[in-house]
């Protein structure tokens, strides 16, 4: 005998919610991993459909429907992990450290810091290897100099999430568009709104900062080290940044992302067979290849399987118009309550910025539907607070990441100023209209 369905009242959407989100707190906090931590929070979703008397059937055209939406994500993700494995062993990831260490003196060292963690991130699409190549070399150098090292930390960490935040190899990157049903490179183009003046501001501050703190002179033995070790271990050649290079044309025209990052792979192997005579499955596979994203991949589609769920029991549409647009009566309230909604999901969840980036785009996707502005606004304001604030959340996995790799503390923080910049210009954004679409795309006025 069928059930009457039930529909959620308010308060239930809330205790609903409310519940969803303390698991994943709860198991994050006591050390579970992301994957995990998410599919908890799909049992109680599931129980959630049952208390309603939601048809099973119903909630398995949900999961399927959005599977399928996802799926071009899914195989970026794959390829993006090909990407990276290739880079690191062909030696893409070693010239661009090579090549950029050659210009460095104490007056441009942590403005280049910025910089070239930032490129590093931008075509590798990991903050954390960006941290651990790039800005691990850039603080060795920094402890021949007089230059405060927490300065120069700050800058490695807002060039690496600089770079993650805009590259369309980062996970958070595909993960923003991916659930926010936004194509990647529409993602990345809205972001430029807010991310490219906020990086012009903070290099701005770095170069002020470097040079006031520039005296002293810098150890070339450490430098030299750091170079011949590169040398020893791998063939350097100027031409192994040219499939860097174009990965970034890829994202200027354009391209689709599946025929992007394919053409990106291709070359890329080829390259690394030529110049360091690696094997092309050993390429696909080892130092950060496709194996390094097998946890995101399966974390993604757990996590689309707990926002098909979710959406199933009809929860989120009732938080949005009876408690969130009660509140929400425009886009510049809109989007800072997106932001600050974001940020305590974050450091609630130790820094759990895929958690954070889930739960912020289920909760107000309606919302910016029934106020006609476009997912991309949405998608951005995800990435501009949500994988922004992970470095900086003092017991975050990633600030353990940064403090463990790079050997400081957490004295790095406030010198992070790139992560505290770009809320700034998302505000700036929602109050004066640029940068905002409506749902037809179309450019919204003040």
């Amino acid at each position: 005998m069928n059930k009457e369905r039930k529909q959620p009242t308010t308060l239930f959407a809330v205790v609903s919610f409310l519940a969803i989100i303390a698991v994943l707190i709860i198991m994050i906090n006591l050390g579970c991993n992301t994957t995990l931590s998410v599919f908890a929070g799909v049992i109680v979703a599931v129980i959630t459909t049952k208390l309603l008397n939601i048809p099973w059937s119903e909630v398995e055209q949900n999961i399927i429907k959005t599977a399928a939406e996802c799926m071009p994500t899914f195989l970026i993700v794959i390829m993006v992990g090909m990407l990276v494995g290739i880079w690191m062993a062909g030696g893409t990831v070693p010239s661009l450290m090579y090549y950029g260490m050659q210009v460095i003196s104490p007056k441009i060292l942590v403005p280049l810091a910025f910089v070239l963690c930032a490129l590093t991130s931008e075509f590798t699409g990991t903050s954390f290897g960006s941290v651990a190549t790039m800005g691990l070399a850039m603080v060795g150098i920094a402890a021949t100099t007089s230059i405060p090292v927490p300065l120069v930390v700050g800058a490695v960490v807002s060039g690496a999430w600089l770079g993650d935040k805009m590259s369309p190899l980062s996970d958070t990157t595909n993960l923003a568009s991916g659930v926010s049903k936004v194509p990647l490179y529409d993602h990345i183009h809205s972001m430029q709104y807010t991310t490219l003046p906020a990086a012009v501001v903070a290099l701005i501050l770095f170069t002020i900062a470097g040079l006031y703190y520039s005296g002293g002179s810098m150890d070339l033995a450490q430098q030299k080290l750091i170079l011949d070790t590169l040398s020893k271990h791998f063939n350097i050649n100027i031409l192994l940044i040219l499939p860097a290079i174009l990965v970034i044309l890829i994202s200027v025209f354009k391209l689709p992302s599946l025929l992007g990052m394919g053409l990106a792979v291709v070359v890329s192997a080829a390259f690394a067979m030529v110049f360091q005579g690696v094997n092309f499955v050993d390429l696909m596979l080892n130092r950060g290849g496709v194996l390094s994203m097998s946890e995101l991949l399966v974390t993604f589609m757990v996590a689309s399987v707990m926002g098909a769920v979710i959406t199933s029991t009809g929860i989120l549409d009732v938080l949005a118009k009876n408690v969130l647009l009660k509140f929400i009566k425009n886009r510049t309230v809109l989007v800072f309550v997106t932001l600050v909604y974001c940020y305590v999901v974050n450091f609630l969840t130790a820094g759990g910025q895929t958690v954070s980036i889930i739960v912020t785009e289920q909760t107000f996707e309606s919302t910016y539907e029934d106020m006609n502005i476009s997912r991309k606004v949405l998608s951005r304001t995800l990435e501009d607070s949500g994988t922004l604030s992970a470095p900086i959340v003092p017991w975050g996995v990633a600030t353990i990441y940064v403090m463990g790799v790079l050997g400081c503390s957490t004295a790095y923080i406030p010198y992070a100023w790139f992560i505290f910049i770009v809320p700034i210009f998302s505000m700036i954004c929602a109050i004066t209209g640029i940068g905002i679409w409506d749902k037809e795309e179309k450019p919204v006025r003040k």
